[in-house]
């Protein structure tokens, strides 16, 4: 069996962190570092923010099918910088926007199995507890 290094990370309309998993060991973060933390302040550059929070902003209002891929510079707990690709989905729960991201380090792999991998992973992630 391979075992692809993976992040799964869910963003209230804020950029606050509600959720958060990964397997990819230079990020260097566990789940409880970081919900609750606006993604923004601690995973993308300032000199990106403006770029990346547009696209954030966009997949709010419901244009995630533009941003489904998307690719960007995260900022990793010892400050390396790493590109990931991410598959990108808008949640709507209970009169909220959520962003569902799942992302694989930017590396040479058929490209369908991100959007496979996102879909598989949506599809297991219990929605009912956000409120």
């Amino acid at each position: 069996m391979i075992k692809i290094p993976f992040l799964m990370v869910i963003l209230d309309e804020k950029g606050n962190i509600v959720d958060f998993y990964s397997t990819i060991d230079s990020i260097g973060y566990k789940p409880e570092e970081v919900i609750g933390k606006n993604w923004f302040d601690i995973f993308i550059d300032p000199v990106d923010k403006e770029k990346i929070y547009h696209v954030f902003q966009e997949i709010l209002k419901g244009n995630d099918q533009d941003y489904k891929t998307y690719k960007n510079d995260i900022t990793c707990k010892d400050g390396r910088h790493i590109f990931i690709d991410f598959y990108n989905k808008l949640i709507t729960k209970n009169g909220k926007r959520y962003t569902f991201s799942v992302g694989l380090e930017h590396l040479d792999y058929d490209p369908t199995l991100l959007q496979e991998l996102g879909e598989y992973l949506y599809k297991q992630i219990d929605f009912n507890h956000y409120k």
